[in-house]
């Protein structure tokens, strides 16, 4: 059977799923008028953007997300899993539950309002979201104290790594802590590019 063009599998699978071309413009980072540039075959989506459609076309991520839920509540190092959008916390290792108790009780939680530090200089800019949700940045390592205003955040040197990962429509942010030195330098040490990984 041959292969049916991306656009014509594009506009299917958006109306299948109930989505208009502004709403999938929102979730990917990008406007109304390139969807339809891409529906129409007048335009292809970037290396990133295609990938991200292929993981937001997939019947399983729903299934995947879990099975990542599952796996993560399992392990003793230190990560957390937040919802992009409003950066809310989803779940934690039994590490973080340990290491930041009162942090990890908090599922659900929307931080996005509470965020500091290199949290908030990365996640408050609209540009820099834009490219996650397009699929563009694979991975940012930082050092902070904390993350965000609220009593709850224990405030200790440490270094951050998060990567970012489409489960269907959803973006999510795969968070890991690790220590590092008291007079390790905050700041954000490196963003890493999609394009820079698989050129």
């Amino acid at each position: 059977m041959p292969k049916r063009p991306f656009p014509t599998d594009l506009k299917s699978w958006r109306k299948a799923v109930g989505l208009k071309q502004d709403a999938l413009a929102h979730l990917l980072g990008v406007t109304q008028p390139a969807i339809s540039r891409w529906e129409s075959g007048l335009d292809h989506p970037s290396v990133a953007l295609q990938l991200r459609l292929r993981d937001m076309m997939c019947p399983s991520g729903n299934a995947r997300l879990k099975i990542d839920d599952f796996v993560l509540r399992q392990k003793s190092a230190l990560e957390a899993l937040f919802d992009l959008e409003g950066v809310k916390l989803l779940s934690t290792s039994q590490g973080m539950q340990r290491a930041w108790p009162r942090f990890s009780s908090l599922p659900d939680l929307r931080l996005i309002d509470h965020l500091i530090g290199e949290a908030a200089i990365l996640l408050h800019d609209d540009d820099f979201v834009r490219e996650i949700k397009r699929g563009e940045i694979a991975l940012i390592s930082a050092v902070s104290d904390s993350h965000v205003s609220l009593p709850l955040d224990s405030s200790f040197r440490h270094r951050w790594h998060a990567t970012f990962h489409s489960y269907g429509p959803r973006m999510m942010v795969k968070m890991g802590y690790e220590p590092c030195a008291p007079d390790a330098t905050l700041g954000i040490e490196k963003v890493v590019r999609l394009e820079d990984v698989v050129a």
